[in-house]
């Protein structure tokens, strides 16, 4: 296994014992200051002396770490916390392994047999003095190096790196680090101060650079909603890595640890032991190459697939690394899906491209999309030339994000009195159910607690049936009310047993998929729901296949609540499924909805171009939808503001009055946009 890469499936992680979990509101005034605006019940995790100091956690993740308490699999963890707490480990997994995979980043959850599993013990105590420095404090013991706080003569502070005793065999690489920062001269990186050898050990002396993890400076900024600060943040890192490569230099572990934002905005880019200068670079392959495999250019990746040595690490495959943190910092996810298994993490880095935003739930960023898009291109010829024309064309793209006018002036009044009368909760002759659906989707696009609270009483005065508790269980996870969402989930699968119709299921088992999606992280248990829809889609399918012929108009409905079971971690993937998929397309011209899911559970290239050739509903409401869930698939903005065209001209023709305010508020974000439940069973039979 390359040294610094860890294979999920088989190393034991476990939480270091200086490793400290404390609630946000347990902090002192000073630090919660600091930190910024965080949700409620949040956690902070730090160790000791670390420069990250806190990663911001909510309350079941911090649950989480601590079965790290002893080694374990992460998936041996997972495991036990699920059982423990009722939830589903395939869900569980989706909803927590990046996280996890960050905290192996930067060493919170180490390898159980790391030097970093213990309590470190320094080499030397607060006040005494080593080359001329007064050691304060010890900031990080590895097995070959400590690095303290220390303070020099006149009191400044500064970072001390020395080297083990016994340890002359890297004496060289503390000499090779010394010389990439002296060449550096404290731009974007620590300034050097002195380097040496003293009682045997090899040491540096470096300028010490307040601040915290960029990560933690861009999710501070995504948190306020303030895109100029987070365009701004990433633009300055992509400076400073440009600079570097500039001044012949390559870092040789790109990661979001290795990269400081200080509270002046200025960017220091820390830890050059694996650097190495251009112009040294020679070998067409590295056996010693390091790295985060979240964070490996698809060369490295194929290699490892493939046996092979790795490739050495080259400008290219740097860019790649930093549009990886681009995307990251941006979104707060990584550009693909990053499974737990290493073999599939690194096939999808060789092979699947990145995700637009929209497709990940957050808002469509075409300008810059486009940037990151290129240098994450999966040959090194297609991306751009340098790390410094990928900066430049960053900095180009508007931080504004230009989404489309909430909605058009002719319709504006509409909505707003739509708004106003739902608040209110005047009479009126629609639906209860469709008004609670429209007060629920407002009040999140809105981040309106009166609309909220509107669609709770609304939910209320609606019909039994499967439908109210699937609402209503929304509105409640809205709420963060755990308590109605648990009762809601009881109410629907006590109505959805009573179902008989094939097309009614299965869009109950639609509904029961997104119940049961992010359910682990807020302690719902979910096993009855996702026993009912495994069951009863278990019972529909062993009917099918004793008939000589299958009904094709419910189909699409059968493969969608199988790939939306797949979806929530509810169900495995049928051996079957592929060979279905391509017997529906070959009887069928398209289904904008199922291929749409299709691409989203297997990312696979050639199901988005069945759901782009896919002839759109004729239902003007379900044709805007469909529309939408195009933007969602590719982040193409032209489907919104086809959207909103065909919004505009069927409200003037008379062929929205039902469901107008529902599509204005749908087309405020449509990286969000939901088909209602009620609608579903149309849409996805055609």
């Amino acid at each position: 296994m390359i040294p610094g890469s860890f294979d999920f499936t088989t190393t034991l992680f476990v939480l270091p014992p200086d490793a400290k979990l404390l609630p946000v509101s347990g902090l002192s005034p000073r630090l919660q200051a600091k930190i910024g605006y965080v949700e409620d019940d949040q956690f902070v995790v730090t160790r000791p002396g670390f420069r990250i100091t806190t990663r911001l956690l909510p309350r079941p993740l911090a649950e989480l770490i601590k079965e790290f308490h002893t080694p374990s699999l992460l998936t041996d963890a997972i495991l036990r916390f699920s059982q423990t707490h009722g939830q589903n480990p395939m869900a569980m997994l989706d909803m927590a392994f990046d996280a996890l995979a960050t905290l192996v980043e930067i060493r919170i959850l180490v390898p159980h047999d790391s030097p970093d599993t213990q309590s470190p013990e320094p080499g030397f105590g607060a006040g005494q003095e080593f080359a001329g420095y007064e050691i304060e404090a010890l900031v990080r013991s590895l097995e070959d190096t400590e690095i303290y706080r220390a303070r020099q003569t006149d009191g400044t502070l500064i970072a001390l790196k020395i080297s083990q005793a016994n340890r002359p065999a890297i004496f060289g690489l503390f000499e090779k680090e010394a010389k990439i920062l002296n060449r550096l001269r404290g731009i974007d990186s620590p300034r050097l101060l002195e380097h040496g050898i003293q009682q045997e050990r090899a040491f540096i002396a470096m300028e010490w650079c307040d601040g915290v993890s960029i990560a933690i400076a861009a999710q501070r900024a995504r948190a306020a909603r303030d895109w100029r600060r987070l365009h701004g943040i990433v633009a300055k890192m992509l400076q400073a890595y440009a600079r570097l490569h500039a001044g012949g230099i390559l870092h040789g572990d790109i990661h979001t640890g290795n990269c400081l934002a200080g509270d002046d905005g200025r960017i220091v880019i820390l830890d050059f032991g694996n650097a190495c200068l251009l112009d040294r670079a020679t070998d067409a392959t590295d056996p010693l190459r390091t790295g985060i495999p979240q964070f490996y250019d698809p060369q490295m990746a194929s290699a490892l697939l493939d046996g092979r040595i790795p490739p050495a690490a080259s400008p290219a495959s740097e860019q790649y690394a930093i549009s990886v943190m681009t995307y990251l910092l941006l979104t707060g996810l990584h550009p693909i899906e990053t499974p737990a298994v290493q073999g599939e993490l690194l096939r999808n880095i060789a092979e699947r491209p990145p995700l637009p935003f929209a497709s990940r739930g957050v808002a469509a960023w075409p300008p810059v999309e486009t940037v990151i898009n290129r240098g994450l291109a999966k040959q090194p010829e297609q991306r751009f030339p340098a790390v410094a024309e990928l900066a430049q064309a960053f900095a180009a793209a508007d931080w504004k994000r230009r989404m489309p006018r909430r909605w058009p002036d002719a319709t504006g009044s509409l909505l707003e009195a739509k708004l106003e009368e739902t608040r209110n909760l005047q009479p009126s002759k629609e639906l209860p159910l469709h008004r609670a659906w429209f007060a629920l989707r407002a009040a999140v696009t809105l981040e309106d607690t009166e609309l909220l609270a509107a669609a709770d009483v609304l939910i209320g005065q609606t019909e039994s049936g499967w439908l109210t508790p699937a609402v209503a269980a929304r509105i409640a996870r809205a709420r963060s009310d755990t308590v109605a969402e648990r009762q809601a989930i009881e109410k629907f699968v006590a109505a959805a047993g009573l179902l008989t119709d094939e097309s009614a299921v299965l869009t109950a088992i639609l509904a029961a998929a997104t119940m049961i999606s992010g359910s682990s992280f807020r302690h719902i248990d979910v096993t009855p729901l996702a026993d009912w829809a495994s069951r009863s889609l278990e019972s529909f399918q062993t009917a099918a296949g004793s008939r000589k012929t299958v009904d094709d108009s419910t189909e699409p409905l059968r493969l969608m609540a199988i790939l939306a079971l797949i979806q929530c971690g509810a169900a495995a993937i049928p051996t079957d499924l592929t060979a279905r998929l391509e017997a529906f397309g070959k009887a069928q011209k398209g289904h904008i909805w199922l291929w749409s899911l299709a691409h989203d559970v297997l990312a696979q290239p050639h199901y988005k171009a069945r759901a782009l050739l896919a002839k759109k509903p004729k239902d003007p409401v379900l044709r805007v939808f469909a529309l939408l869930r195009m933007h969602q698939l590719t982040g193409d903005m032209r489907w919104v503001r086809d959207a909103r065209r065909l919004t505009a001209k069927y409200a003037k023709d008379g062929l929205l009055e039902k469901h107008l305010a529902l599509l204005l508020i749908e087309q405020a974000a449509p990286h969000n946009a939901i088909l209602p439940p009620f609608l579903q069973s149309p849409a996805y039979a055609l």
